[in-house]
């Protein structure tokens, strides 16, 4: 064992003895991934330092400019987060940042300042053309071992608890590339360079915790990372790498790091989230525009259900009669989101025609593969508008389960929303129940938030829904004039504004999506901007 890994240990069992001490203000949690968990909620199911009174008290914590030589809509994703870190240097919370010039960043978000940095040293030649000036994936954590994953029993009197969130499948240690550093050492934070390897990083250093593992071509337009039992997902698009569009997975159990991959010959998937992944590991790929030919591994339009690991196909959903248009903005193209209801998991994706499909795991898409449990009227009008990025979803305390879908454009008057927030002609943030009529479930219009220039997917927590306006963009996914990103806050049952950043942020959002993490809500901007916003806490 090295000296670094045992002054490691050491500072672990100090701070199992302290911990009560050390955070008054209630276990800090972590944000291993984009949306939060595998199933690509974007719900953070605790954070006892934001409640609806209290946001409206939101201010600006942290606003770091990092250098990154590439800018526009991608050139920084939004963290990933350790609530608490034992490094070398004490206590930290960190939030980690890939940005598109082959750096990755761990910023101090209690100090608001750079904890370490690395760029990537890669081989390859310069990209150009659609491929040029992007991220290659958002990064991931080892999601954190849960120990209250099974459901608490009702109170004397009162109604039944929520049950605690699912843990994800034990990823093994000891053996295998993950088992490299030892007992008692920080997990890694995993990213893609462009050259399509795979680091794992000690998150307290930066430093490779092995060497650089190969995983997908190079110059791939990936989507972000996630990580579910010692496996690696994530997604590419067809356009780039040399045209090797497909899902990746990359099984770190092992010494020799098995990679597989399901190839997408049509049909890009989001680049925003990629994969979900459902309770029991299976891996849900929704694609964009481009022919169906499963013969000849031609998947556009279609919701994919792969088996965890290996990624052979298990079932697919289809949306018939409607083929859709290429475009940079990838209206429609969204990751799914996915959920438990009475004992099985339900997928909400979104197809080209703009419509919401509700999906049931144990028969996707049926005999035919086109039909679905329900399916939603289209949400907004007109070719240039749509869906955007991804689906978010939370359960609240009545057990009411809740989607939310971010549109670009007017809201559909077919939607028949029960409650709506003024006028909103460029975009807003529509929300969905999830119901039983009696006869099959399906998904309920409930509100409408107020205008918004092109939102991004939203985070949810504490009965709170924070959803960023990421400016005016055009047709060429590029934003225009003078737009700039505003958050907004909401109330989760009625979509009522209680909290707007308004002017404080002066450049438009990146569209890479938004994170929420121990009090403070985080996103990032074209000119490679960090911010936090969230609850004052004195350093």
């Amino acid at each position: 064992m090295s000296s670094f890994t045992r002054r490691v240990s050491v500072q672990v069992a100090i701070s199992l003895v302290g911990c009560s001490v050390a955070l008054p203000q209630g276990r800090p949690l972590d944000w291993p991934s984009l949306g939060g968990d595998a199933q690509r909620s974007g719900w953070e199911k605790v954070d006892s330092r934001i409640t609806p009174e209290n946001v409206k008290d939101f201010q600006l914590v942290l606003k770091r400019k990092l250098e990154n030589t590439e800018k526009g809509p991608h050139s920084l994703t939004p963290p990933v987060v350790i609530g608490l870190l034992i490094s070398y240097r004490g206590f930290k919370e960190l939030a980690f940042v890939a940005g598109s010039s082959d750096n990755m960043w761990a910023i101090d978000a209690d100090m608001d300042r750079v904890f370490w940095h690395k760029h990537f040293d890669t081989a390859k030649g310069k990209a150009s053309g659609p491929c040029s000036n992007d991220v290659t994936a958002t990064p991931a954590l080892l999601p954190p071992v849960n120990f209250a994953a099974r459901p608490r029993p009702a109170a004397p009197g009162g109604r039944p608890t929520l049950p605690a969130p699912s843990a994800p499948p034990a990823s093994p240690t000891g053996r295998g590339i993950l088992g490299a550093g030892g007992f008692g050492a920080p997990r890694p934070t995993f990213a893609v360079s462009s050259d399509g390897k795979l680091h794992l990083m000690n998150t307290s250093t930066g430093d490779d915790v092995v060497p650089a593992v190969a995983f997908l071509p190079a110059n791939a337009k990936a989507s972000s990372l996630i990580v579910v039992d010692g496996t690696v997902y994530t997604t590419t698009s067809p356009d780039c790498g040399a045209g090797t569009g497909g899902v990746w997975a990359l099984d770190l159990n092992t010494p020799d790091a098995q990679v597989a991959s399901f190839p997408l010959n049509e049909g890009s998937p989001s680049r925003h989230g990629g994969t979900a992944i459902g309770t029991d590991g299976t891996v849900y790929v929704q694609t964009g525009p481009g022919s169906l030919d499963p013969g000849s591994n031609k998947w556009g339009n279609t919701l994919l259900a792969l088996a965890p690991k290996t990624l052979k196909l298990g079932e697919y959903f289809t949306v018939s009669g409607a083929s859709g248009a290429k475009s940079p903005l990838n209206l429609n193209v969204t990751t799914p989101t996915v959920f438990t209801h009475n004992g099985r998991d339900l997928i909400v994706t979104a197809g080209a025609d703009g419509r919401l499909y509700l999906l049931d795991s144990k028969s996707v898409g049926g005999s035919d593969h086109k039909t679905p449990l329900y399916q939603t009227p289209p949400l907004t009008t007109g070719q240039d508008n749509g869906i955007w990025g991804g689906l978010s979803s939370w359960q609240d305390a009545e057990n009411t389960r809740w989607v939310f879908a971010p549109v670009w454009g007017p809201v559909n008057p077919e939607l028949k929303l029960s409650a709506a927030n003024g006028a909103a002609p460029h975009g807003s943030l529509v929300a969905f129940k999830v119901e039983d009529n009696g006869e099959k479930m399906v998904l309920t219009p409930a509100w409408a938030s107020r205008d918004m220039n092109s939102p991004l997917p939203p985070v949810i927590t504490s009965g709170v829904v924070f959803a960023l306006a990421a400016g005016e963009y055009g047709k060429d996914g590029h934003p225009q004039g003078s737009s700039h990103a505003t958050l907004y806050a909401f109330d989760a049952a009625t979509g009522k504004e209680k909290y707007s950043t308004g002017n404080q942020v002066t450049a438009p959002g990146n569209l890479t999506g938004v994170a929420v993490a121990n009090g403070r809500v985080f996103f990032s901007t074209t000119d490679s901007t960090l911010y936090g916003f969230g609850v004052y806490m004195e350093r």
